[in-house]
Formats: structure tokens, sequence, C-alpha cells
């Protein structure tokens, strides 16, 4: 690689470093941003939040409620 090539490549570079850095200060960019990545991962989201229990897992939690306990989800056990 000649000495001008590795300016033209530094200077390709940093202009697209400075563009991206242009767009990266405005508030639309992340707006837009957020907004399409909500709508991509939305599906996984759902999917994740909406997920019941195992059936076993389900019974041992109904007791609890009914009890009057407090369910630890994540050591999937009833606290008193």
């Amino acid at each position: 690689m000649t000495w001008q090539e590795a300016i033209a490549v530094v200077v390709i570079l940093s202009g697209l470093g400075a563009g991206a850095f242009l767009v990266a200060q405005r508030p639309a960019f992340w707006i837009e941003f957020g907004w399409r990545l909500t709508q991509k991962l939305w599906p996984s989201i759902l999917g994740y939040v909406t997920k019941r229990m195992d059936p076993k897992t389900e019974a041992e939690w109904r007791k609890c409620m009914l009890r009057g306990g407090k369910w630890d989800y994540r050591k999937k056990r009833c606290d008193r």
C-alpha cells in the first residue's frame, strides 16, 4: 500500500466516523432506532413475558398463594 492509498483510507474512515457522530447526536435518530429495535424484538419479549410455568411449578405456586405465602420466582419456592 502506498502512502497515497493510506491517506485515502484514513480520510474515508474519518469521514465515515464524523458522519456517524453527527447522526448519532440527533435525538430523532435515537427515537427511531429505539422504535425499530422494539418492533423487531417485540415477538421475543412478548413470548418471554407470557410464557407459562410448567404444570408442577404452577401447582406449587397455587398452593403457596392459597396458604397466603409469597412466591419466590428466582428460587421457584414458597417463602413465608
